[in-house]
């Protein structure tokens, strides 16, 4: 891998492998534990509509590197949603690294390495293959602050089915990387320390496999996908909008359980 040429952005970083085929972006926010953010969003959607147009670069890793988190979730911190504008401007940025992903004519590989919860867990979901490390854990958290996961609840029916989708939303327990298997949510669960070994060996191989069969089954995979995104973005303006999640992240600063009254 001597001819890896490597990009370095605010929120992650890219090392292009063009002699194996294969491209692999790291989120980098290691004092966020790789928290998505409005600039990640929008970074990461840049990174891998990029690809679409690179033919050194056959197919795409995702991961957290060396970090114990993949994505620890969405850092919300000093966003505010005082009106269905600036709740509806949010979820489109934070939909565009989800809709790139699932456009992208290339497979995408998931290597999750650590902690996934809320963004993390939903990132993941829409790459096409995902290897685990057994460090790994899975989640949705979202309802304990009054929100909704809302990328899961539309996209991941197709992915891993209504009831696996339901307990994971409603109960916001964890999920192991041996759960998240069983889930189907996880195609390999692999040792930490063959995480890079493992996703370095997969992506090779697809970056070998027929680019036009490739685009072809990712188009049949995801026709559906737009009208998902759409739900979620008419959908989750009125919930962040709501008392219940203010409430929940008021709790949460004040380390208590929050009190909801569906308001």
């Amino acid at each position: 891998m001597a001819d890896m040429e490597r990009t370095d952005k605010e929120t992650l970083f890219v090392e292009r492998h063009p002699s194996e085929g294969f491209a692999v972006v790291t989120l980098h926010r290691p004092d966020r534990l790789n928290a998505g953010s409005p600039t990640l969003f929008a970074e990461l959607a840049e990174t891998m509509a990029s690809f679409d147009n690179d033919d050194d670069v056959r197919a795409v890793v995702l991961t957290g590197g060396d970090s114990k988190a993949f994505s620890a979730g969405a850092d919300l911190g000093g966003m505010t949603f005082d009106s269905m504008g600036n709740c509806r401007s949010f979820i489109r940025q934070a939909h565009a690294p989800f809709e790139a992903i699932e456009r992208l004519s290339k497979v995408v590989i998931g290597a999750v390495n650590g902690y996934a919860f809320g963004f993390g867990t939903e990132i993941a979901l829409v790459c096409d293959l995902v290897i685990a490390s057994d460090r790994a854990r899975f989640g949705l958290r979202e309802m304990n602050h009054g929100l909704v996961p809302a990328v899961t609840i539309t996209r991941g029916i197709d992915m891993i089915g209504r009831r696996r989708v339901a307990w994971m939303a409603f109960t916001s327990d964890d999920l192991s990387a041996e759960e998240a298997r069983e889930f189907g949510f996880v195609n390999k669960v692999v040792p930490h320390d063959s995480l890079v070994e493992e996703y370095t060996a997969l992506a090779t191989r697809m970056a070998k496999r027929a680019p036009l069969a490739v685009a072809a089954t990712k188009w049949t995979l995801n026709k559906v996908a737009g009208g998902h995104y759409r739900e979620g973005e008419n959908l989750m303006p009125a919930i962040f909008a709501s008392e219940d999640v203010a409430e929940g992240r008021k709790a949460f600063e004040e380390r208590r359980e929050p009190v909801f009254r569906g308001q």
